[in-house]
């Protein structure tokens, strides 16, 4: 008879449990000390998500052991990217991109063409039809695009831009991150990065035009 093994998520989840208990920990506390949320403990131990790289760095501190023994070298193989899965998480993010900076190029057209030439009819019919256009873009990203990716992100236990940043690159959940400039201050803050760009082409465009 075939028996069945417990997934990854499980055998760590359970790895999380058991050293949390032996300590006399709830997970309350185990959450103050590795920055989440109770609820993220909780879903951990019961497999439902999988730790990020820096949340099983802190808990292996936590429990004064290595990584590799929280989590397993079964596990450890398990949890290690495919080529397979790596090629659909950049499908899907470029997906969502694309759909990002065609509502944004579509928005800036639009105001460009309102400003060159205010009050004529045929602008004001090409910039509603940009406008429409701009709208769709953004529907699909956020009611298509962003929720497979988010779907795909947490059942694999991507929970930051770092863990979605080492599973593009294949490295295992044991393995820490590049400590380079890339870690350190693009992919931690890629919001706010984005929000710049957006801030900037838009002054950029206004000043061009004003």
């Amino acid at each position: 008879m075939e028996i069945c093994q417990p997934s990854a998520p499980h055998a760590i989840g359970a790895r999380i449990r058991a050293r949390r208990e032996a300590m006399g920990l709830s997970q309350a506390e185990l959450a103050r000390r590795v920055y989440v949320s109770r609820q993220t403990v909780g879903n951990w131990e019961a497999g439902r998500t999988l730790a990020d790289v820096q949340s099983l760095v802190l808990l292996a501190s936590v429990f004064g052991v290595s990584v590799d023994e929280l989590v397993g070298e079964g596990a450890a193989r398990v949890t290690r990217p495919s080529a397979e899965d790596r090629h659909e998480l950049v499908l899907l993010l470029a997906e969502a991109g694309m759909l990002l900076g065609a509502a944004l190029l579509l928005v800036f057209a639009a105001h460009l063409i309102s400003l060159l030439s205010p009050g004529d009819v045929a602008t004001d019919a090409l910039r509603t039809a940009l406008d429409v256009a701009a709208l769709m873009c953004a529907g699909v990203l956020f009611l298509r695009a962003l929720p497979i990716l988010r779907a795909f992100t947490q059942g694999r236990g991507l929970t930051n831009a770092a863990a979605v940043a080492a599973y593009l690159e294949g490295r295992a959940a044991s393995e820490p991150p590049p400590n380079d400039f890339l870690f350190r201050w693009l992919v931690p803050y890629w919001k706010l990065w984005l929000l710049a760009l957006v801030v900037v082409a838009f002054g950029a465009t206004a000043l061009l035009v004003g």
